[in-house]
């Protein structure tokens, strides 16, 4: 990690003067900036220090002029993040690569510089639960679908027509860019295979109780976390 002066021999911040500076959709800077990162040897160290990048912290684009009139804008990775956004008036730390340009990370004193955010892209949601977290929505999702008459007798005529278990014990996680879902698949479509279609309409039990009908053909990924080895299928990179 460098100071707010790099050193000539490392590459220069992003600046104004960056073809790349001309990107009008935040989108696509994001993922410049994402696609400079995900190949910088320094990745793991960082999703270690700030492991909820990307999840629940949205990926942020911020910019600030240093002391030489520059202007320098990267992605946030690390510093003060609270009631959902990076606190920029404190200590904060900028990765500067855009796509092919490697860039730095650039720690900077919010104190001493007036910084902005340029915008951002929502994370993938929160991060996957542990084992233990895990069973326990299984569990509760489970509850909420004894509990309820009609879901089990919903279940009982479509298990007797496609031969399914007793009750249903597909767990699933889908994920629509902020949004996450996980919980029982209660109704949808089999395959050839006897297994759920992901390319088509399913309906989950949250573990609040909840049932929500959602496009699974729409999610940026689907995991399978029971029944048998859970596998992700990734819809969009």
């Amino acid at each position: 990690m460098t100071n707010m002066t790099p050193r000539s021999h490392e590459p220069n911040p992003h600046d104004d003067r960056d073809p790349l500076d001309f990107l009008s959709n935040i989108g696509e800077d994001v993922s410049a900036a994402q696609q400079a990162l995900f190949s910088h040897p320094e990745l793991a160290s960082w999703l270690e220090r700030t492991p909820g990048l990307g999840h629940e912290i949205p990926w942020t684009i911020a910019s600030f002029t240093d002391g030489t009139g520059r202007k320098v804008s990267g992605l946030v990775v690390a510093g003060r993040f609270t009631t959902g956004k990076w606190d920029l008036t404190t200590d904060f730390v900028l990765f500067t690569g855009r796509a092919r340009h490697p860039g730095t990370f650039l720690k900077v004193d919010g104190a001493t510089v007036t910084a902005r955010e340029q915008g951002r892209a929502p994370g993938v949601g929160p991060r996957r639960p542990d084992c233990i977290a895990l069973l326990e929505e299984l569990q509760a999702a489970s509850v909420a679908w004894a509990a309820r008459p009609a879901l089990r007798a919903h279940w009982a005529a479509f298990s007797a027509i496609h031969g399914c278990s007793p009750m249903p014990d597909t767990f699933v996680e889908l994920r629509f860019q902020d949004k996450c879902y996980r919980g029982l698949i209660i109704d949808g479509a089999l395959n050839s295979n006897g297994v759920w279609d992901m390319e088509q309409s399913v309906e989950l039990l949250l573990p609040s109780g909840r049932t929500v009908g959602l496009l699974a053909d729409q999610a940026d990924s689907v995991a399978f976390l029971t029944g048998g080895e859970h596998y992700d299928l990734k819809r969009r990179a």
